[in-house]
C-alpha cells in the first residue's frame, strides 16, 4: 500500500507545530478501537476528548497523531502535530485530499438505502478499477471528511455517503465532497424529529445538488411525490439527470420481479427497453431497486452493465442491514437450525415494511416444514411528534398475518403491542437483555427471526448472542 500523506505534507495542510517529522501514514483514524498500524490518529474533542486516548492509539500501532493538547504520559519519541482545532484539521485534510484526487466521486444520500447502495456500487465499480468507499456508515460531519481524507493513491472511483439528522447538514458535506455524480436513493419518513414534514426532508436531501460539479449528474428515484421540488434544484444548477424506480417511465426500471431460494430476480429495463435479467444474493425488492441507481453510474461512465450486474449474484447486505445468518444450535442434545435476518442497525416505517416483505418470503430451502416466523422489533426513533402513532400503525401491516409472534423491545413499541392481536403477542420488554432467556428457552428447529430496530435500542446484543451460540449448546 502506498502512503497517502507525509508528515511535511500534512503539516503544510493543517499548520500548527510539527514535532518529530520524517514519517508517512497509510491511513487516518479518529477511533482507537478501529485504528490500524501506521495510521494517523486525529484526536477529536466530541462527547469524549480524543486526546485522552492517545496511548491506546500508540499501542494499536499509530504512526503519529494530530492533537490539540499534549496528553500526560505521551512518549517523548512519539511524533505529532499540535493544532488549535483537530476537527478543523480533519476537514482541511479532507479538502486537500479531494482537490488532489483526480478520479470520479459519487455521493449518495436518501432516507433509507444509502449504505446498501454504496456497497452495491462499490462491488460493481471495483471490477472496472480501484474503488474507495468508507467501511462503515460514515456519512456525517466526521464520517464524510474521514472518507475523503483516506482516499488512497491511484484510486479511480470514490463513493461517499452523505446523511443528515437536522436541517442544513447535507449542503456543506456535498460541497466538501464535490461529487461528479449525486444519488438520492429515496425520500420517506425518517428523522422527522428535526423536520416539520416529509417535504422538508425532501428539500434537505435535494441540497446534495448544490455541491455537484459543473455538468454533474443527479440520479434520483421517481418513486416519490417530490419530483417538482427536485427539478427546481436541477434547473438552478443546470445539471444532467437520470431517473430510476418501479415506474417504467423512469430511465432505469424493473419488471418480472421474483424471489426464489432466498435470492431476488428481475429484468432490467433501460428507457423502457429490456436490457438484461439479473439476480442478487439476498431477498428484497428494495435491494433490487438499490441496484438501479448504481446501474445509472455504470451507464454514465460507459462501463458494461452486464459485467457489473454479474458481480451481484452473490452480493449480500452487511451485518445489521439485512444479512442472513444461518445458525446451528445444540439444544437438549439435538441440533436445531435457525435463520436470523439481522436488521438491527436501523428502523423507520419504510424500511420496516421492506423487512416484513423479506420475512414473509424467507424459507429454509431444504425442508417442506413451515417455519415459525418471529419478529423481534425495537423502537423506531427520531420520528417526531407522531412517533407513537407510527408505532401503532405497524399493527395494520398486512404482512403481520404471516408471522407467528412479535416481541416488542423499548418504550415506544408498547404502542404497537397494545394494538396487536393476542395470538401475535410475544413479550413486551424495555431492554434486549430482558428477552434473550425467553428466546433461548423457546427456540425451535426451523425458526426464522427478523431482528429490527433503531441502532441505539441495542438489538445487536441479541444477534451477537445467537451468533455466539452457533455450533454450541444453549
Amino acid at each position: 500500500m502506498l502512503p497517502i500523506f507525509s508528515a511535511e505534507e500534512l503539516h503544510s495542510v493543517v499548520g500548527g507545530k510539527l514535532v518529530r517529522g520524517n514519517w508517512e501514514i497509510n491511513g487516518i483514524s479518529i477511533d482507537t478501537r478501529e485504528i490500524k498500524k501506521n495510521e494517523l490518529f486525529i484526536a477529536i474533542k466530541s462527547k469524549r476528548d480524543g486526546n485522552d486516548f492517545i496511548l491506546s492509539a500508540i499501542k494499536k500501532g499509530a504512526m503519529a497523531a494530530i492533537i490539540n493538547r499534549v496528553p500526560i504520559g505521551l512518549p517523548s519519541n512519539f511524533p505529532y502535530i499540535l493544532v488549535k482545532d483537530s476537527k478543523k484539521a480533519l476537514h482541511d485534510i479532507a479538502k486537500y485530499s479531494r482537490r488532489r484526487y483526480k478520479g470520479k466521486l459519487i455521493a449518495i444520500t436518501g432516507s433509507v438505502g444509502k449504505t446498501s447502495t454504496k456497497d452495491i456500487l462499490t462491488k460493481m465499480l471495483s471490477v472496472f478499477g480501484r474503488t474507495h468507499s468508507s467501511p462503515k456508515s460514515f456519512n456525517n460531519d466526521l464520517g464524510v471528511p474521514l472518507t475523503l481524507a483516506n482516499i488512497p493513491r491511484n484510486t479511480e472511483y470514490v463513493i461517499c455517503e452523505i446523511g443528515m439528522n437536522s436541517k442544513g447538514e447535507i449542503k456543506p458535506l456535498s460541497k466538501l465532497a464535490s461529487p461528479n455524480i449525486a444519488i438520492i436513493t429515496n425520500i420517506s419518513i425518517a428523522h422527522l424529529a428535526s423536520f416539520n414534514n416529509v417535504e422538508e426532508i425532501a428539500h434537505e436531501k435535494a441540497t446534495i445538488c448544490l455541491g455537484l460539479q459543473k455538468n454533474g449528474l443527479l440520479i434520483y428515484s421517481t418513486d416519490n411525490h417530490f419530483q417538482d421540488l427536485i427539478k427546481s434544484f436541477i434547473i438552478e444548477k443546470k445539471i444532467h439527470t437520470l431517473t430510476f424506480g418501479l415506474n417504467q417511465t423512469a430511465n432505469i426500471s424493473l419488471k418480472n420481479v421474483s424471489f426464489l431460494n432466498n435470492k431476488s430476480f428481475a429484468t432490467l429495463l433501460i428507457n423502457n427497453k429490456i436490457f438484461s435479467d439479473f439476480c442478487i444474493g439476498t431477498l428484497g425488492l428494495h435491494q433490487l431497486i438499490n441496484c438501479l441507481s448504481s446501474v445509472g453510474v455504470i451507464l454514465h461512465y460507459n462501463l458494461d452493465p452486464k459485467i457489473a450486474l454479474n458481480e451481484l449474484k452473490n452480493w449480500v447486505p452487511r451485518y445489521g442491514r439485512g444479512r442472513f445468518l444461518d445458525l446451528v444450535l445444540n439444544k437438549k442434545s439435538k441440533k436445531i437450525r435457525i435463520r436470523v435476518i439481522d436488521e438491527s442497525y436501523n428502523c423507520n416505517p419504510t424500511s420496516l415494511n421492506a423487512s416484513f416483505e423479506i420475512l414473509k418470503s424467507t424459507n429454509f430451502e431444504e425442508t417442506k416444514k413451515l417455519p415459525r416466523k418471529i419478529v423481534i422489533l425495537g423502537d423506531m426513533l427520531e420520528l417526531g411528534d407522531n412517533e407513537k402513532e407510527f408505532h401503532r400503525q405497524i399493527s395494520k401491516n398486512e404482512n403481520i398475518k404471516f408471522f407467528n409472534t412479535i416481541h416488542c423491545v423499548g418504550l415506544l413499541t408498547k404502542e404497537l403491542y397494545a394494538e396487536l392481536k393476542e395470538e401475535k403477542k410475544g413479550l413486551l420488554v424495555e431492554k434486549p437483555q430482558d428477552l434473550i432467556l425467553h428466546i433461548l428457552s423457546n427456540i425451535e428447529d426451523g425458526d426464522i427471526y427478523l431482528i429490527k430496530g433503531s441502532n441505539s435500542i441495542g438489538l445487536s446484543f441479541i444477534v451477537k448472542k445467537l451468533y455466539g451460540l452457533n455450533n454450541n449448546c444453549i
